[in-house]
């Protein structure tokens, strides 16, 4: 009974911080909302969509994670898309397609660095924890 409430308590959590790493870059710390002179976004806008995404991702599987199935699978994907959500912005991965790239912006003054990094930086390592936690605990129970 306990193991059950647990890991449910875990993956509930996991779900709540998907959400916030959904909601960070244009609600709860938003990224740069100013145009490029030229009138198109900048690289923090793309890299908010991309980290929205990922968050969307993390939620979908904490959820998919709550009907018992694959739940050390769905928390290394969880993990890896809250990683990837970190990785892209910095530019350590990247993602460029045709008229857009992601990234932040290059001044340590404006928002996405000043405020939306380090919020992104304790959402990220929190959604891993938790993810690592979900895992030592389907070890520890002999769960897959």
């Amino acid at each position: 009974m306990f193991a059950v409430k647990t890991q449910k308590f875990l993956l509930g959590l996991n779900a709540v911080l998907g959400a916030a790493l959904a909601l960070t870059p244009f609600v709860l710390f938003p990224v740069c909302a100013d145009p490029k002179p030229d009138g198109t976004p900048m690289f923090c806008w793309y890299s908010g969509i991309f980290i929205t995404a990922m968050g969307v991702v993390v939620l979908i599987l904490s959820l998919l994670s709550l009907r018992g199935k694959l739940t050390a699978f769905f928390a290394v994907l969880s993990a890896a898309a809250a990683l990837m959500s970190w990785l892209v912005p910095n530019r350590t991965v990247s993602i460029a397609g045709t008229g857009w790239a992601c990234g932040l912006c290059a001044d340590p003054t404006h928002a996405c660095r000043a405020v939306t990094l380090p919020a992104l930086g304790v959402l990220v390592t929190a959604v891993i924890l938790v993810s690592i936690a979900v895992l030592l605990w389907n070890f520890v129970k002999g769960r897959r």
